[in-house]
């Protein structure tokens, strides 16, 4: 665990009191959304428990780390699925048919379940029996997103660790300090991420993602020229993006520096800073009570489809209200 896991101090040094002390539980479930470091911080608690050097820490330089940072560990098992689910026959396969013979050679024989609230009902009864009685050397740990896939038992048997989004500024700063990107672009991508350093780093190399930006801040920025007829067609070109609303948030946040320019009237606090000449001419053609109530309107379609609203006729809605200056 000596490799830095941004914002997810208090979990490594809970994680290193159990090894100091010799009670590491036999299963631990990390929940956390995608991107989160949930596989990051399972691995590195993986690594330091199989060491040989028997500290916290581990060394990077045994057989046993050798060996996990080459993902050839004949000691830690990942337990993987072929289909959406993980059913019983993959547990009983996978895990239910060696966990009780000796490791090979290693401290402990850990079975790391990735996707584990994909487990059906079967399958987590089935990995319950084992759970109830594990064998001394074996550990287990669960990662997951959804907490409340679980049975009851399951979690009475496991020892939770929730990773909550992280704050933004901790995002940027890992970008920045981590992955050298610009002030600009750490920003940019850490108001999209959500708290989340995988889900970040995602979007910085995602062309889709790029692409969709381009044409949404387009569109904003042809909306005070365009008709209203020809605003309510684009309602049908947004169906292109009904199962990634995305595009919601990144029209939420234009105009959330809409209105930053038009309470502090400079560019410091923007978040599309690539955006700013852009943003500055669009705020001043609006009222800040506009730029307010127009966010407020996408977080309100956002709602409405949250709740399996009619997705054109929330997207009109939501268009007709940006297209609308009530006052200057």
């Amino acid at each position: 665990m000596q490799n830095r896991i941004w914002g997810r101090e208090h979990l490594l040094a809970s994680l290193r009191r159990a090894m100091e002390q010799d009670r590491v539980s036999h299963a631990y479930l990390f929940v956390g959304a995608k991107g989160a470091g949930k596989r990051m911080l399972a691995d590195a608690f993986a690594k330091a428990l199989q060491c040989r050097q028997g500290g916290t820490e581990p060394c990077g330089e045994c057989d046993s780390c050798r060996a996990m940072q080459a993902h050839q560990h004949p000691d830690c098992i990942y337990v993987q699925g072929e289909k959406k689910t993980l059913g019983v026959e993959e547990i009983r396969a996978q895990i239910g048919e060696t966990v009780y013979l000796k490791q090979y050679r290693y401290r402990y024989k850990i079975y790391i379940i990735p996707e584990a609230d994909t487990m059906t009902v079967q399958a987590q009864n089935a990995l319950l029996k084992t759970l109830e009685e594990p064998p001394k050397q074996v550990i287990f740990l669960l990662l997951a997103e959804n907490e409340r896939a679980f049975l009851p038992t399951i979690l009475s048997r496991t020892v939770v660790m929730k990773l909550p989004p992280l704050p933004q500024q901790t995002v940027e700063r890992y970008l920045m300090e981590e992955k050298d990107f610009s002030p600009q672009e750490a920003a940019l991508y850490g108001s999209y991420a959500q708290g989340s350093i995988g889900k970040a780093l995602e979007l910085s190399e995602s062309e889709t993602f790029s692409q969709m930006r381009q044409e949404i801040l387009a569109f904003l920025m042809r909306l005070p020229q365009m008709a209203k007829a020809e605003v309510l067609e684009y309602a049908k070109e947004l169906e292109k993006y009904k199962s990634d609303t995305r595009f919601l948030e990144m029209i939420y946040l234009w105009y959330r520096d809409v209105l930053t320019v038009k309470l502090l009237r400079q560019p410091t606090y923007l978040i599309q800073k690539d955006k700013q000449e852009e943003i500055f001419a669009a705020a001043a053609q609006q009222s800040a009570a506009d730029a307010a109530r127009k966010a407020k309107a996408v977080r309100a379609a956002g709602q409405a489809l949250a709740q399996n609203g009619n997705f054109r006729l929330s997207m009109e809605v939501m268009l007709m209200a940006l297209k609308e200056n009530q006052s200057l």
